[in-house]
């Protein structure tokens, strides 16, 4: 039976890994009797997978990987700690400088959201201060 080098080439990878039926196995060997490209192809994935095979590799990849990712979280909570200082310090200078006076009627007239906007800044920026000294806490732990 002639079977087409497409259909084959999407078989191989079950042939590789051992876990194709026995009918299919029979009929991809068959076909790389005859075939070279197919059988290219076969050798193609015998050199990928060695090629990953080298486990200090893996580890390093997997090591970098991780540290790149503690990294990104520390830049995050690093910039979410400045921006909330920096976005708390001028909440506290736009209320200064807008002041406060009490109009013709004897009302306050005063920019009080800036108040409770600047307390959240600060707040923000405090949790997020407090979070990076555990995770610095803990990283030099871990390094002991």
């Amino acid at each position: 039976m002639k079977i087409s080098c497409d259909i084959i080439k999407d078989l191989l990878p079950l042939y590789y890994d051992n876990v194709c039926s026995t009918e299919s196995r029979k009929l991809i060997e068959e076909h790389l009797e005859n075939c070279e490209e197919c059988k290219a192809e076969l050798k193609k994935y015998d050199i990928e997978i060695k090629g990953v095979n080298n486990m200090e590799e893996a580890n390093l990849l997997g090591k970098i990987a991780k540290k790149w990712k503690n990294d990104k979280k520390t830049a995050f909570l690093k910039g979410t700690a400045l921006v909330s200082m920096i976005g708390g310090i001028l909440c506290v200078i736009a209320y200064n400088v807008n002041g406060s006076y009490i109009d013709k009627d004897g009302f306050l007239v005063e920019s009080f959201g800036f108040i409770p906007l600047g307390f959240l800044f600060a707040f923000i920026a405090l949790v997020s201060v407090i979070i990076l000294a555990f995770i610095a806490i803990i990283r030099r732990y871990k390094r002991r």
